[in-house]
């Protein structure tokens, strides 16, 4: 126990004369988390008539004993202890003891006449919300504005922000000077927050013509302030360099952590995929950790760090599976390649793993959507094979540039279409795949400057894409297009040597046409030998 005994003892010798004493003692034990001892020592002291029943009632909730609670503010209420109105309206507002809104009210009412600001706020927030109050819409929310305003008189400065959020937003009370009126009351009597509202006020032009510089200037405030909501504000303004500032991204950074560090979870979150994106995992996890907002993109990057990087696959899993219940397409299409059987765990079930790339699909996902049209082209997953629900997948894939989506579309109007415009769309798609990163599409582009197909034949540039292909893919189809070149004098000086070589690294590649393709050059050299003997004779 952390209590001091020395103040214990203080206390108790003070409470015979002075029974105030008992509720000191029973706040000792509260803010130690002893709420039994608590309860005790607040009991003494309204039983020797020491207006103490709120924090009474409060310890006896912590206890979960409610009905206790419900009967100490009662009876404190019934001597006229102000807090205790308020706190009955919060048991028959939330059910406490039994929902009332009605009795909710008239307690509400009572202890906002006798000066709780609480009261007043939770009064307004019960007109606001019509919880559920049989008055029109507007006669609620001119009740909400004048216990709001009340509240504020009381000391609440906070619902500055309510009434002028009222202000700016009620169709029926819109007043924007009203509402500007407010923040500023706000801002006068110390509520800095109110620093990010007026400088979203002048940065858009919603409620009145923008103006850059006086938004700037209430940022400013609201940043001397450390409010967190201007920090980050701050941070995404040196982000995307947004009303006349400079983009910098150390102040992006500087500010964001700040903002972070403050807890505000949108910095929090910013900063997490920050650290993600610098690979360092171990920062990024514990901003997100502190992230209160329930995000599905925040829970699918926990889960591929918990993949990729730690080799957690139950937690992967778990995340992973959070986020598909949240529809992010990246983490509903995850769940598909994990119903097909990885290192995630899950048994092997082709229907719930095509169901699972179907909704990721239909949800915009550029893998789900390839996944799907090369099931539809191959049969996998139990489908039956489509080819026009494969195009139609595979095209939607290659508009939200999947290389993979694009190649395969370059080969569909490359060898099945063949026609000559069909021929430019499969070259500038072969183009994007390889600018995506399908490196092999490098080979497809040598192929339509080799044939002249889609563009102006030209075999130097085709061998030039085969060299490209061979040093960034050491491909076995890339080796054997260039035996061809050298076999046939395509771009380069016709060398069957050079061709043989090309063809065995093909074949050492698994390019089994290789083989024949040797064959067919010692064939050629032989009659080549056999020319030149004859002519010599000759």
């Amino acid at each position: 126990m952390s209590v001091s005994n020395d103040k214990i003892e203080k206390y108790l010798k003070l409470a015979k004369k002075e029974p105030q004493y008992y509720v000191k003692l029973g706040d000792l034990y509260s803010d130690d988390g002893d709420f039994k001892t608590a309860t005790t020592y607040y009991q003494k002291a309204v039983d020797n008539g020491v207006l103490a029943y709120t924090v009474l009632g409060d310890t006896w909730g912590y206890r979960s004993q409610y009905k206790k609670a419900f009967d100490a503010y009662t009876e404190g209420a019934n001597k006229g202890e102000a807090e205790c109105f308020a706190r009955l309206g919060f048991c028959y507002e939330t059910g406490y003891v039994k929902i009332d809104i009605q009795k909710a009210i008239e307690c509400y009412a009572k202890a906002s006449d006798l000066g709780v600001a609480a009261a007043a706020r939770s009064l307004g927030e019960l007109y606001y919300f019509n919880t559920p109050i049989e008055d029109s819409e507007i006669e609620n929310v001119k009740n909400a504005l004048k216990y709001y305003e009340r509240a504020f008189y009381l000391g609440d400065i906070e619902v500055a922000k309510k009434i002028g959020f009222i202000y700016l937003n009620s169709e029926e009370l819109k007043d924007v000077p009203k509402a500007i009126e407010w923040y500023e009351k706000g801002l006068s009597l110390g509520e800095s927050s109110l620093n990010f509202d007026m400088a979203y006020l002048y940065f858009n032009d919603r409620f009145i013509p923008h103006d850059y510089e006086k938004g700037l200037f209430y940022l400013a405030n609201g940043v001397k302030a450390n409010d967190p909501h201007c920090l980050y504000l701050q941070a995404r303004i040196y982000e995307m360099g947004l009303y006349g500032v400079a983009p910098d991204n150390a102040k992006y950074i500087h500010f964001l952590k700040k903002s972070a560090k403050l807890g505000q979870d949108d910095a929090l979150l910013d900063l997490g995929y920050y650290y993600f994106g610098k690979n360092d995992y171990d920062k990024a996890l514990d901003c997100f950790a502190e992230c209160e907002l329930d995000d599905a993109r925040l829970y699918w990057s926990i889960a591929i760090i918990c993949e990729t990087k730690k080799q957690d696959y139950q937690n992967a899993l778990r995340y992973y599976q959070i986020s598909a219940e949240m529809d992010y397409p990246d983490a509903v299409e995850r769940m598909a390649e994990a119903y097909l059987g990885d290192e995630l765990g899950l048994e092997k079930d082709e229907q719930m793993a095509l169901k699972c790339f179907k909704k990721a699909a239909k949800l915009g996902d550029s893998s789900a959507q390839y996944n799907l049209g090369m099931g539809y082209a191959c049969g996998y997953y139990g489908l039956t094979a489509n080819r026009e629900k494969a195009i139609f997948w595979l095209k939607k894939s290659a508009r939200r540039q999947n290389p993979m989506a694009c190649l395969q579309m370059g080969l569909y109007y490359f060898y099945t279409v063949k026609t000559k415009s069909s021929y430019k769309k499969a070259l500038k798609l072969f183009t994007n795949a390889y600018n995506l990163g399908e490196e092999e599409a490098i080979i497809n582009i040598g192929l339509c400057y080799l044939q002249g197909k889609g563009v102006k034949e030209d075999k130097k540039e085709a061998v030039k894409c085969f060299k490209t292909a061979v040093k960034k893919c050491n491909s076995g189809v890339a080796y054997h297009n260039l035996g061809i070149c050298y076999e046939n004098g395509f771009g380069v000086k016709q060398d069957y040597k050079k061709a043989i070589e090309m063809y065995g690294k093909a074949v050492e590649r698994g390019e089994s046409a290789g083989l024949s393709a040797i064959q067919n050059v010692y064939k050629l050299m032989e009659e080549n030998r056999k020319t030149n003997n004859h002519t010599s004779k000759i």
